[in-house]
Parts: C-alpha cells; structure tokens; sequence
C-alpha cells in the first residue's frame, strides 16, 4: 500500500504541476483551466481518503492551499459555463455575454497570476517533500484497502442515486451524488493495479455519471450569475429540466439493481489479477 500511495502521490502531483503550467501560460483556454480542476479534485480526493498515511499537520496546509486555488479556478471556470450554456438555451443577449466575457477576463488574469507566483516559489513540486508516506500508517495491503474502501463507496452512491433520481428529487441531492460519483471514481482510479481492466466499464459508466450531473450543475451555477435576466432564467431552466431527464434516463440504464449486485461482488474481490 505505501508503494502503490508513493506512486500515486507522485504521478497525481506531477499532473498538478503541468496542468498549472499550462493555465498560467493559457489563462484564456477553457480546457486548460477544467484539466487544473480535475488535477486538483485527484489529489484531493487521495488526500481526504488517505489522509491517515500522511503527516498532519502538512497535510493540512496543502489541502488548504489546494482549497484556495480550486476557489480561484471556479471563478473563472463558471464564466466560462455560463456562457456555454446560454449558448445551449439559445440566449444570446449581447450585454449578457459581454458581462460574462469581461468577469472571465479578469478572474483569468487573478488565476494567471497565482499561478505565476506558485510557479515561481516552485511550491507544487515542493510538496513531494512533504506527503512522504508514513513509516507508522497501516499495514494493510492494497487489496485490502480496496476491499474495505471501495464497496462501501460503492453502495452509498447507488442509494444515493435511487433518490437523486426520482422525478421529485432536488438538484441539491443531484449535485451531493456528482461528488460522491467523483469521489469512487477518482479513488477508484488509484487502484487501477489492484483491479486492473476489470473496472474500466465502471469507470466510464461513472465519466458519463459525472458528465450528466455536471450539465445540470451548470445550469444551477448559470442561473445564480443571470439571476436579473428573467429571459435567459426562463431559457437556462427549461434546459435544465432537458439534463435533469436525460440523467434519469442514464441512471436507469447504467446503474440499475444488477450493476449494483455486479459492482459490489467484483469490488469486493480485489486480487491484484487483471
């Protein structure tokens, strides 16, 4: 287990570092700032699960950090998600787009900024210094770890699921299972040696999971940044109430009873074989 933490540590703080190299250096590139945001979520997902494995009082301050940065990126990131989703509605109001572009801009520029500065104080790479492995963590294996994290993730996100798609659900119980479809998926992804190829349908299943709530969630946040704007709040719900069916339809397909039984069984069975 502490080889397999070291490994993804390392290769997870790597993909940190150039993703935030490439926002700096394209601070205008929507792609650019959606890869950091993924980046940071897979380290922040392996540190929250494993946070016992590491040095508290460090860890604490690089989740910190990795906060703070997330906030920046949201910033601009949700300028950038409501412009594509006006677009989606059909709402192209000529002020509107303008306000957005200009608040993209600028959070762009604060984002580029920060960037620069942790760049220049070579404070990612810096942190591999500081989640060193605990010589006093525990001693299970991989598998083990595997078979006690992964099918209790499992069964909470599949009765999370059963209400968050019901006709009557609300978009708050939508948006609490997006996190938690991110959370397996991305701890999930960590033990990629112990289950092998056996997960790859489970983990695009939960790609596509993610993709479906995420579309709602960006007409949620659109409709928080165009709130005076009574047309495109008209637009931008209708919308919604499109993504909303068209995740139910989803879950019904992809994560019915038997998926569940499936998953559960093969997580459950963690061996190292692929």
């Amino acid at each position: 287990m502490r080889k397999l933490l070291r490994s993804q540590t390392a290769a997870r703080l790597k993909k940190l570092d150039r993703e935030a190299r490439n926002a700096a250096r394209k601070p205008e590139n929507a792609d650019c700032i959606h890869d950091l945001r993924v980046s940071i979520r897979r380290l922040k997902q392996e540190l929250e699960v494993f946070a016992e494995w590491f040095e508290a009082r460090r860890l604490k301050t690089i989740r910190r950090h990795l906060r703070k940065l997330m906030d920046r990126c949201a910033a601009v990131r949700n300028c950038d998600v409501a412009i594509q989703v006006l677009q989606a509605a059909g709402c192209q109001g000529p002020e509107l787009l303008a306000r957005l572009e200009k608040e993209r801009r600028i959070a762009g520029g604060t984002l580029a900024r920060k960037l620069e500065h942790w760049r220049n104080a070579g404070r990612i790479r810096g942190w591999g210094h500081h989640l060193r492995v605990s010589r006093a963590a525990s001693k299970e294996t991989a598998e083990e770890a595997a078979r006690r994290l992964l099918p209790a993730m499992t069964e909470k996100l599949f009765r999370a699921g059963r209400g968050a798609s019901q006709p009557n659900s609300t978009r708050l119980r939508m948006h609490r299972l997006r996190l938690q479809a991110k959370g397996v998926r991305y701890t999930l992804e960590i033990f990629d040696l112990v289950y092998g190829r056996k997960t790859k349908p489970m983990l695009e299943a939960l790609k596509g999971l993610q993709e479906k709530l995420g579309a709602i969630n960006d007409c949620a946040t659109t409709l928080v940044m165009i709130r005076r704007d009574r047309d495109a709040v008209a637009a931008v719900r209708r919308l919604a109430g499109e993504r909303e069916a068209a995740f139910r339809e989803y879950w019904k397909k992809r994560f019915g009873p038997r998926q569940r039984v499936r998953w559960k069984a093969l997580l459950s069975m963690a061996d190292g074989k692929k």
